[in-house]
């Protein structure tokens, strides 16, 4: 039979939002109180699409997977705010690729696919406001409010694959680690590139 405790130190997470720590937590609002922010889950260590694929995640899957998602929190923090590093567009295409593993036959995550790839084959363009999730309730919209949709969508896509609850939750939680990986893996490349730009142009 499998516990529904967490690991030892590790607090019970709950589906939904919570008023405080004593009414419960979901991820984001464990990440939030672990980064020493005020109790909330939208935490601004973490950037605004990578949460709200987290809030999915913590709500969709059971309570015994739900609770090992606390080993994630560490992780979270400071997620995603990599200057140069557009998440929003790594979070959708994360989400488009679980969703076609899925069902193939569905036609909501090609047109996504396609979307993502005329965004970045376009020109380069200025970086406009709250493009890496600053900016205030608007900008933070403009990434939370896709990334639930193409969620959606990945949570019927569930149901018409008839996926039974086990096999829901591993879709789910590998959602959330390969979104994590890959807004990791784009930040070490950030990281590497001007750290090549700083070595060839020195700063004078």
């Amino acid at each position: 039979m499998t516990s529904t405790r967490p690991p030892e130190g590790l607090p019970v997470l709950e589906a939904g939002a919570h008023r405080d720590a004593e009414a419960g937590s979901c991820l984001m609002e464990y990440v939030s109180v672990l980064a020493g922010e005020r109790f909330t889950d939208r935490p601004r260590c973490t950037h605004p699409a990578l949460a709200a694929v987290a809030w999915q995640v913590n709500d969709a899957v059971s309570s015994a997977t739900r609770q090992q998602l606390a080993t994630r929190a560490v992780t979270l923090i400071g997620l995603g705010r990599e200057a140069g590093v557009e998440v929003r567009p790594i979070v959708l295409a994360t989400i488009a690729r679980a969703g076609l593993a899925i069902d193939p036959g569905n036609r909501f995550f090609p047109r996504l696919q396609r979307r993502l790839e005329r965004r970045a084959a376009a020109a380069p363009r200025r970086r406009g406001r709250g493009e890496n999730g600053d900016g205030g309730r608007l900008a933070t919209l403009l990434h939370v409010g896709p990334v639930n949709h193409a969620c959606a969508h990945l949570l019927v896509a569930a149901r018409v694959a008839d996926l039974d609850a086990e096999a829901r939750d591993r879709v789910l939680v590998g959602l959330l680690d390969d979104t994590i990986a890959a807004v990791r893996d784009a930040e070490r490349r950030a990281r590497a590139e001007d750290t090549v730009v700083r070595v060839v142009v020195p700063a004078g």
